[in-house]
């Protein structure tokens, strides 16, 4: 029998004391058969479903079973790991209840997409509803059993198989659909879904028709039925959204208790700017692109034809490592298993929808999931990228994942182990000057234990280490003969002294710091939420903002680098708590993003003259 982990994730709006107190999820964890689980809840949680899910997918050992589980289950009295061996075997997905088939306009897995009637004939599975004691076992069908749509109160998978299929959950659809969506890019991807017999029981009844449903309806909708949804942000024209304005259930026939999560109010995406914003963008002449792996998406930002602000946003997988091309015509983006090379595809004075670049992923190469961070164009044209789960610097091979460049000189062995947790590359004169790890650690996952005080800048060159006692550093740039960097876990942003590897602080943020750009006279700094977890507890950021009165945000400062001083912000919140990288893009005013979601991609034909 396997020894791999059951990592059993969930989210509640209770803090940890009242969920173990009053959740069915939390009392039953404190039985002895499942007590051995690596679990991991967001308490007090505002998030979308979908982030938390994806965080802890990406986090997880790929031999791992994963279960994505509602906070107000009861798991049963038996363990629930050799059922789940049995049920991965025929099934790469495995819930409890679900469909057969999927229909168009389908709302419900277990409706017919007329929203009215019942798909009995279709219908797989069965659940408990109630209390443990007092359960009432409702049997849609067969089971074990093959689905095309699962319920999302319980899906079981082995991590590697989702990580290797790229499937993950769309957080831009919050509470709802998010199940329906994640079936359906499992089945794109090949993966099998079916339904087990376990003895799951499920308090809840569920919202169909809440304003948060139909926001995500909407959205769901738009992504799978008409070929792209707008978001609150703006977005290019899509086609015309189908919005239920009701849900029209006959009272006879209750939903299944599985049917919602257990949500109330989404997060919503809210921008705010500080006062001279717009008038700064449209001084500068510049356009932003950036990218959060929180929730998938990379964004572009800048103004549109009346002067008003312009976000618009493609989803990738885990996208993070942004860097401009050489012709500054295009950029590189890093994402879950493929680096993508997006060009410009508009002439000089051209303009498509307000829009005066259209950036296209025209070339991918595929590296599998090596966790690529930073990323830069050397003089000769070679893409240069960190490495972070093989501790290295590399390059892509036409016949492999990736070619070696580089290592630091206390990593013995190149290995799979993400072991100093490098992950920042700042070019000079054209190569690779130098790179940013976490700590000086040469086993798996070492650098956990050096997040406070333990990072380092290493000159590739010297093969040296030049500056040492940093926190979590991020994002090395040199420019204007300094190495500037993000000293992440102490909110400072600043210089290293190269004669004395002292770290110079030029401005304190408020947020935990990554991603580094600059134009001019500024710098621009993505600042993130830190996240509920270990990873980011014990930093002195913590301690700096409750010192300083402050909350951390997420959003994009602007540091005067004559002043030191933030003269001008954009802040995100709700959806969006993490950004990973920001880069500038001159001389540009409203860009668009080409995606892969949607059927425009199908006709962006363009041809060599």
């Amino acid at each position: 029998m396997s020894t791999a982990p059951l990592i059993l994730v969930s989210a509640t709006r209770l803090d940890a004391d009242a969920f173990q107190r009053d959740s069915l999820l939390g009392r039953c964890l404190a039985l002895p058969a499942h007590r051995n689980y690596q679990v991991e809840v967001a308490f007090a949680n505002q998030r979308p479903l979908g982030a938390v899910y994806n965080e802890a997918l990406a986090q997880a050992d790929p031999a791992s079973t994963i279960v994505f589980c509602h906070d107000d289950v009861w798991l049963g009295d038996q363990p629930l790991i050799a059922p789940l061996q049995a049920a991965l075997d025929p099934f790469d997905i495995v819930g409890v209840a679900g469909n057969r088939r999927r229909q168009p306009g389908q709302l419900c897995w277990w409706l017919l997409p007329d929203a009215g009637s019942w798909d009995h004939e279709h219908l797989v599975g069965a659940i408990g509803h109630g209390q443990p004691g007092s359960r009432e076992p409702i049997r849609f069908g067969p089971s074990p059993a093959p689905a095309e749509l699962l319920d999302g109160v319980f899906l079981a998978a082995k991590a590697g198989v989702l990580q290797q299929a790229g499937v993950a959950f769309d957080p831009s659809l919050l509470f709802h659909f998010y199940d329906l969506d994640v079936c359906r890019s499992a089945r794109a991807a090949d993966l099998r879904l079916g339904v087990w017999p376990l003895p799951l029981t499920h308090a809840s009844a569920g919202a169909a028709g809440s304003p948060s449903w139909q926001q995500s309806c909407s959205l769901y909708l738009a992504k799978w039925e008409t070929g792209g949804a707008n978001t609150a942000a703006g977005r290019a024209k899509s086609a015309p959204l189908h919005r239920p304005n009701s849900f029209n259930r006959p009272n006879s026939l209750n939903p299944p208790p599985s049917a919602f999560p257990m949500t109330d109010t989404p997060p919503a995406f809210e921008v705010t700017t500080s006062p001279q914003w717009l008038a700064w963008l449209a001084e500068q002449q510049l356009a932003l692109a950036f990218t959060t792996y929180q929730i998938g998406k990379l964004f572009s930002l800048g103004l549109n034809p009346s002067g008003g602000l312009a976000i618009f946003e493609r989803t990738f997988n885990r996208c993070m490592g942004l860097c401009p091309s050489l012709d500054g015509n295009g950029f590189w983006m890093s994402s879950l298993y493929q680096v993508w090379h997006f060009e410009n595809q508009l002439r000089d004075g051209e303009r498509l929808d307000g829009h005066d670049r259209l950036y296209v992923p025209l070339k991918g190469i595929t590296t599998a999931d090596c966790d690529i961070h930073d990323m830069a164009v050397a003089a000769d044209g070679q893409l240069v990228m960190v490495n972070t789960l093989f501790n290295c610097l590399a390059v892509p091979s036409d016949s492999h994942s990736f070619r070696p460049l580089w290592r630091p000189p206390f990593i013995s062995s190149l290995a799979a182990e993400d072991r100093c947790h490098l992950n920042g590359l700042a070019m000079r004169e054209g190569r690779p000057g130098w790179v940013t790890a976490v700590g000086c650690a040469d086993v798996a996952d070492g650098w956990r234990q050096h997040r406070r005080s333990g990072g380092v800048v290493i000159d590739i060159d010297a093969n040296e280490i030049v500056a040492h006692g940093l926190s979590m550093p991020h994002s090395p740039r040199w420019y204007r003969d300094r190495l500037w960097l993000c000293n992440s876990g102490s909110g400072e942003f600043g210089f290293i002294d190269l004669a004395t590897g002292r770290f110079e602080p030029v401005s304190f943020c408020a947020g935990y710091l990554r991603g580094l750009a600059f134009h001019g006279d500024y710098a621009l700094l993505g600042t993130s939420l830190p996240r509920d977890n270990r990873t980011f507890t014990d930093l002195q950021l913590q301690e700096e903002l409750e010192h300083r009165n402050l909350e951390a945000v997420c959003g994009i400062q602007v540091v005067d680098l004559r002043s030191g001083s933030i003269v001008h912000w954009i802040r995100f919140e709700g959806l969006v708590s993490e950004l990973y990288d920001v880069i500038t893009l001159p001389g540009v005013r409203n860009p668009g993003l080409i995606g892969f979601r949607t059927d425009e991609i199908n006709r962006m034909i363009s041809i060599e003259t």
